[in-house]
């Protein structure tokens, strides 16, 4: 028996159809979710074929397949409650409210030198069927490009499969939007009228989400799995309000990348502790920043770090925890013309832009060597790969909408560890994105794009980067690329 992990980051992966497509342009798989009735029982069985930690999408989706087999025995254990029902949570555009909630993990990263030393949120949701539930429920396809370097960097069987239809977009006839376009266009960026694109992401397109087009609210793995009550699972049983404290090893007295974990000591509700064997496999999906949490409070594979907690290191893996990537974001209030008709509030237009000097930049910050020199070539040599990404959004009752900015590939990389020593489960994890490590992300390339008329830009380099420090948030939802344990 060994330890499988299945990496997901929290509220990356949002469901629609049978599409799941990465929230931060990062992966598309065409799976095919099958429906299956939830059991809740107040306390998990004794013993189980296969014990899943996490609710989420990720968790689900092998949830699923597992189950299929009727002799298989499957539990899923998730530190939420089921609140999907909730119709705070079935109303898109209720999201930001949830941020910040008893549905929020509510994490936050550790000061940021770049920006001026501020703390920034991270919000993960803590309910079944995970950020899905609570996200902003937008709906970006992965660039070809993106998939293509996750390929060259050892994930050989990712490959950009789309569902065999076509999803067409409309072009939009307020005329806020057909003034957005008109910008755009006359910079040489056309309008996309495909969500899924297998060329240029380059261009502007309106605003996509999962939400239902029917009943008009949100679509999330919940959605998915709640579908056909009647074709009902007795092999499957799902425990909300269950928190995995630890995974338990066996006893081992030397390191060894060979470690078995039979079972798993899960906290309850009501404060009850319970242990449940794993007859077959422990698969650990809790969402990136929670998920290592569950083993290293036992266990953080990095000797350095358990070291000073006192925790003796069962594997030691130093890549464990490293590599943390988020999306960085400017926000810049502008003013509106008076226009006619009215305009539903929130995230209506998309622009995907290349500054031209992306080749420059690689070369003066990106390595020509490992893992940088495929970025490099793939993304940043691109020229039909976006670099960066405006978005705009309107307020309700204002003549003032939001212009964010944002760098489609996160080249500035941190980490996520323990932060305290196994008797406290319950302690935040240590987040530390390092936002705008990398040069890159402070360069002032994209100041054609902004006219002084709505915009003030400082002319000064280092008074754009003084502001660029003092207003940069961190998006929500995005967090990629450190959730692996192999």
């Amino acid at each position: 028996m060994r330890v499988h992990i299945h990496a997901e980051s929290p509220a990356c992966l949002v469901t629609l159809n049978e599409t799941m497509s990465c929230y931060g342009v990062v992966l598309l798989s065409t799976y095919h979710i099958s429906c299956a009735r939830w059991i809740l029982p107040l306390f998990p069985p004794p013993s189980t074929d296969y014990i899943v930690v996490g609710g989420g999408t990720a968790s689900l989706v092998a949830t699923s397949r597992l189950s299929e087999i009727p002799t298989v025995q499957v539990l899923v254990l998730e530190a939420g409650l089921d609140k999907t029902s909730d119709p705070q949570l079935q109303n898109p555009g209720l999201w930001p409210t949830l941020c910040g909630s008893d549905l929020d993990w509510q994490f936050k990263t550790v000061r940021q030198s770049e920006l001026s030393n501020r703390e920034q949120n991270l919000p993960a949701s803590k309910v079944l069927t995970s950020s899905s539930a609570i996200n902003g429920a937008a709906l970006l396809p992965p660039s070809p490009a993106g998939i293509d370097t996750w390929s060259r960097l050892g994930s050989s069987s990712f490959t950009l499969n789309y569902p065999p239809h076509e999803i067409h977009l409309s072009k939009g006839n307020h005329p806020l939007i057909q003034a957005w376009n008109k910008v755009f266009e006359e910079n040489g960026y056309e309008f996309q009228s495909d969500l899924t694109l297998d060329k240029s992401t380059v261009g502007t397109r309106p605003y996509t989400a999962t939400i239902d087009p029917e009943s008009g609210v949100r679509s999330s793995a919940d959605n998915q799995y709640r579908c056909l009550q009647e074709k009902n699972r007795p092999n499957l049983h799902i425990v909300t309000g269950a928190t995995v404290d630890r995974v338990l090893f066996l006893s081992n007295d030397s390191i060894s990348d060979e470690v078995l974990a039979p079972r798993v000591q899960v906290r309850l509700a009501d404060g009850k502790v319970a242990e449940v064997k794993a007859m077959k496999e422990v698969i650990l999906a809790a969402g990136g920043h929670p998920d290592p949490q569950a083993p290293r409070t036992l266990w953080d594979r990095q000797q350095s770090r358990t070291g000073r907690y006192g925790i003796p290191p069962i594997i030691d893996n130093p890549g464990v925890g490293e590599n943390l990537q988020n999306h960085a974001m400017y926000v810049q209030p502008v003013r509106l013309k008076p226009q006619e008709g009215t305009i539903t509030p929130g995230l209506v237009a998309l622009a995907f832009v290349r500054t031209g000097e992306e080749a420059d930049l690689a070369a003066k910050y990106l390595s020509p060597i490992g893992p940088a020199k495929v970025i490099r070539e793939n993304i940043w040599g691109h020229p039909e790969e976006a670099s960066a990404n405006f978005c705009l959004s309107t307020r309700p009752t204002s003549n003032i909408a939001l212009l964010g900015l944002i760098q489609c590939h996160p080249l500035s990389s941190g980490s996520t560890h323990i932060s305290r020593g196994r008797g406290d489960p319950d302690s935040q994890p240590e987040i530390d994105p390092r936002f705008f490590s990398n040069p890159i992300a402070t360069s002032p390339t994209l100041q054609r794009f902004l006219d002084g008329s709505a915009i003030k830009v400082p002319g000064d380099l280092e008074a754009a980067k003084a502001l660029l420090r003092a207003s940069t948030l961190t998006t929500h939802h995005h967090s990629v690329g450190w959730s692996i344990k192999i």
